[in-house]
This record gives structure tokens, sequence and C-alpha cells, in this order.
């Protein structure tokens, strides 16, 4: 008698299998339903709120487990679903995170080319100082007399041999 008793209560209590947090936010993003990073986001803030609850809901019912008879049996039920619930809620925040990376990565690329190209643009306006540099740019600087009177190339100086190495003091001779 007491034994039919405790395995009717075993069976009276069973463990939720699904939660209400991680199917709700099953629901709000479906698969590869976010595709913009305002979503992505918003997928994010929720993710620790169903985890926090699923966590709560963990905790209760390991807690009637151990009330009942069939406690492994129950445990073992109870990580099966916690493991569920948790790989629902792990996917949507993977799939937020792809995209907030994918568009961290685009924004970056965008920024490359934007530099490269004010670069270019600024390479093509610039001009050289000397006239001579600007003049053998052009096609038609072949002529040397296109250079300004008055300038001149400055043609650095060698730079001095170093002085030889003066005697060894001799080693009987005392240094003042």
């Amino acid at each position: 008698m007491v034994w039919s008793l405790l395995c009717a209560s075993a069976v009276a209590q069973p463990v939720d299998p699904s939660g209400a947090a991680e199917q709700a936010l099953a629901t709000q993003f479906p698969p590869e339903s976010i595709d913009s990073v305002d979503r992505a986001n918003d997928a994010l803030a929720l993710v620790p709120v169903a985890r926090s609850e699923i966590v709560r809901r963990v905790a209760r019912q390991r807690a009637q487990c151990y009330a009942q008879f069939f406690t492994s049996s129950c445990l073992i039920d109870l990580r099966e679903s916690e493991r569920r619930a948790t790989k629902a809620v792990r996917r949507v925040e993977v799939e937020a995170n792809a995209l907030l990376r994918r568009e961290r990565a685009a924004e970056r690329d965008r920024a490359v080319a934007d530099r490269e190209r004010r670069a270019a643009e600024q390479r093509a306006k610039s001009v050289p100082i000397t006239g001579k540099a600007r003049n053998a740019e052009s096609p038609d600087a072949t002529d040397s007399s296109l250079e300004p009177a008055g300038i001149e190339a400055v043609k650095p100086e060698p730079p001095e041999p170093p002085a030889p190495p003066s005697a060894p003091a001799p080693a009987n001779e005392t240094r003042p």
C-alpha cells in the first residue's frame, strides 16, 4: 500500500520539460530570424533573463525531485530538460552574436576602404615642393631649363674620415 502511494506521488509530479522563458525566446526569435543589429541586441538582452529563469526552475524542480521516491530518475529527466532549454537559449545567443560579429567586420572593412580612398585622393592632390621634382613627374620634363632660377640642388658634403687613433701612453708613465 505504501509502495503504491509513493509510486503515485512520483507520477503525479512530473518534471516540467519546457519552461516559459526559453519557449518565449525561441518563438520570438525563430532560427535565422535575427537579421538586424537592433534585433540581435534585443535577443542578447533577453538571454540572461531566460537563463536565470532556467536556473530558478531547475533549482525548484530539483528540490521536488529529492522529495520523491525515484529521485535519480527525476534528476535524469531534469538534467535532460535543462539541457534542451539551455540549447534553445544558446541557439538564439549564438545567432545574435554571429550577426553582430559580421556587422562589426563589415564596418571595419568599410572604414579601411574609406581610409584607403582618402589616402589615394590625398596622394593624387599632393604636389612636390621643388620645381625639379614637380617637373620630373610631368611628361614634358626632359628639359632641365624648366627649373626655377636661383634654386640649385644642394649636394651633401661627404663625411670627414675619422681621425687616426692617438698612440697609447707608455705603461710606465703616470697620467696626471
